[in-house]
């Protein structure tokens, strides 16, 4: 019986080793893989937190005293998603993906293709409509947690954003 004890709590903590309650982000400099600890942990002694995820170069800078807002097709207050959504259907079907350059707009069509300029900062990039929302008064577009990422607006939360169009959805 012992024997059998032992057996299924060995079973129990490589199963919950393997479980990670929010995702790892890691920049460019952390290994690829990193070895498990040989001792346990103390319940005293906390963690370190995750690395940095740092920005690739798919946004392309802009002075902000330079951006033309003549083929704007909006204009206002955007927000991004990430975490509590991820793994979760969109409502093009497809599944949310917090690291993808998409975002969640009322009305433009499901996979239309648009160029979101940070008004702040110049920064701008290009993300494709999956999901519906904001949902929030005020806000008119949600981006994912890798766009907003790309556009230096994660630590303010919310930003000043033009929309323009790519490619209209067919």
């Amino acid at each position: 019986m012992r024997r059998y004890l032992v057996c299924v709590s060995i079973l129990v903590l490589i199963g919950a080793s393997g479980c990670v309650p929010r995702p790892i982000y890691r920049s460019d400099i952390a290994p690829a893989h990193t070895p498990r600890r040989s001792t346990p942990r103390s319940t005293s002694s906390r963690s370190k937190p995750p690395a940095v995820v740092r920005p690739t170069q798919t946004a392309h800078p802009v002075d902000p005293q330079n951006i033309s807002t003549t083929n704007a097709y909006q204009i206002g207050v955007a927000s991004y998603y990430g975490e509590q959504f991820h793994g979760r259907k969109t409502a093009n079907g497809e599944v949310f993906n917090m690291y993808k350059l998409t975002a969640a707009h009322r009305v433009l069509p499901l996979g239309t293709i648009a160029k979101v300029t940070n008004l702040s900062n110049g920064r701008w990039v290009v993300v494709k409509v999956n999901d519906r929302g904001p949902f929030i008064e005020g806000r008119i577009l949600d981006l994912s947690f890798a766009a907003a990422l790309e556009l230096e607006m994660v630590q303010a939360g919310t930003m000043k954003v033009m929309i323009e169009i790519v490619e209209e959805a067919e």
